[in-house]
């Protein structure tokens, strides 16, 4: 046996009884709600809606709530629709140095299997945290971004071991148990890199999560009915990391895996928006005091990590496309969930005529420093030069955000959706997370239903 393999068995089975500390319980709580909050928003988003037209050729056994929907659904469809929701939009929450967006897939899988398991808030905490410790680590190990070169998706590897690690967990799996699954994860990793030229979010929704919480989950039940697997398929001749390890990785699996490490270095996206954008709105947000009229201004230049620029340049939807952002904040002096979802200001003149000044810089050295970074420079028709450089983002583990924006942040999502009072009461409820028992918790998310 290889030591990833041991060394993940042994995490995971031991994961199920470790005692949290109360810094990662919360920052834990804070990944839960924004994701909680991001699948309720994605109720009313496009990819939602097409996501709910497929919902009834999947009925089955009463096991798990999908938001937006009365019925239940057997767990792994109720993960996978969720998680659905959760990626609808870009306002789910990532992990930089693995490129993974660990919530959207591995959250909706801790609440499908918590229902089917029938566990409390602090088992779904703990498998939660085990989940951001696994999936994110082994993407690194596997190298992340030259994984993406190569046409793997780095999103899609995070889903289906992060998903798994937490159907684990709350399936009680022992070590024997545990290594069966990897061997099942294993073979579900897939994904390509082409999800970049879909243009409606809905196929990209289903490799950065739902593919992976739905296999994880249908993984975990083959284990739990008897289904054998291989003792290694990670390390050694056709395994994983034969068949995907890239040459340039980044970190080992060798330090050691510690419950809830990884969510404490996880990011919360301020701005519901692509993640390369976040720093240039709020270079963008400082800057405004002083902004002159915008018939003042001559020309904008935007330097971003030359890894990130092509997410981000000119695309055709609007809430990841940078150059419209900028344009857009500066035209509104404000953003908003409906504004930066809204295609029609993409072809208001006041916005186009703005984002025709905006140069977007692919920057080697801001790459080269690390971190998600962002420069503006705003100069006007009198040569003035407006200038600021933002080095750690709103939300990143460089600025993080307290519990009281992301409280305001879940209830700017949640409000237009279930209501003033309902969103309040699920928020409250979810700040008291590790306190609720199995039957709470499930009632939880069975009351969470748009209005």
């Amino acid at each position: 046996m290889t030591q990833i393999t041991n060394h993940l068995c042994t995490f995971l089975d031991e994961a199920r009884h470790v005692q949290l500390d109360d810094k990662t319980i919360e920052k834990a709580k804070h990944h839960i709600v924004d994701t909680i909050a991001a699948m309720i928003s994605g109720t009313a988003l496009d990819v939602g809606k097409r996501a709910f037209k497929a919902l009834p050729s999947f009925e089955g056994s009463p096991e798990a709530t999908v938001f937006g929907q009365s019925k239940r659904y057997p767990a792994y469809w109720a993960a996978m629709f969720n998680a659905m929701l959760a990626h609808a939009d870009e306002t789910d929450d990532s992990h930089e140095t693995s490129i993974t967006h660990p919530g959207c897939g591995i959250v909706p899988t801790a609440m499908a299997m918590a229902q089917r398991e029938k566990k409390g808030g602090m088992d779904f905490i703990r498998a939660v945290c085990a989940g951001y410790d696994v999936g994110p680590r082994l993407t690194e190990a596997l190298g992340a971004m030259a994984l993406n070169n190569a046409g793997t998706s780095s999103h899609a590897m995070g889903a289906i071991f992060g998903s798994g690690a937490c159907a684990s967990v709350l399936a009680n799996f022992d070590s024997a148990q545990v290594r069966r699954l990897i061997s099942y994860l294993a073979h579900e990793s897939s994904g390509l890199g082409c999800w970049m030229a879909e243009h409606d979010h809905v196929q990209k929704a289903y490799v950065f999560g739902a593919m992976g919480a739905k296999n994880a989950i249908t993984s975990t039940l083959l284990v739990q009915s008897g289904w054998t697997g291989l003792e290694e398929a990670l390390e050694g001749p056709r395994t994983l990391f034969q068949a995907r390890a890239q040459p340039a990785k980044g970190r080992s699996m060798e330090p050691p895996l510690v419950l809830g490490r990884e969510i404490l270095g996880s990011n919360i996206k301020k701005w519901c928006v692509g993640s390369p954008a976040q720093a240039p709105l709020d270079c963008v947000q400082a800057l405004l005091p002083t902004l002159p009229a915008m018939d003042q201004i001559k020309s904008i230049s935007v330097e971003i990590r030359s890894d990130e620029a092509f997410i981000v340049d000119n695309r055709d939807m609007p809430n990841i496309c940078l150059q419209h952002l900028v344009a857009l904040y500066l035209v509104d002096r404000k953003l908003t969930f409906d504004s930066v979802h809204d295609y029609s200001r993409m072809d208001d003149p006041r916005v186009r005529d703005i984002r025709n000044k905006i140069q977007l810089i692919a920057s080697e050295s801001l790459m080269k420093s690390g971190g998600r970074q962002a420069i503006v420079k705003i100069t006007t028709h009198n040569d003035q030069t407006l200038h600021k450089h933002v080095q750690h983002v709103r939300g990143t583990w460089g600025d993080p955000m307290p519990r009281s924006e992301i409280h305001e942040k879940a209830k700017d999502l949640l409000e237009p959706v279930i209501g003033a009072a309902p969103a309040e009461r699920l928020l409250a409820a979810l700040w008291n997370l590790e306190n609720l028992d199995a039957n709470a918790l499930d009632q939880l998310f069975e009351s969470a239903q748009p209005a």
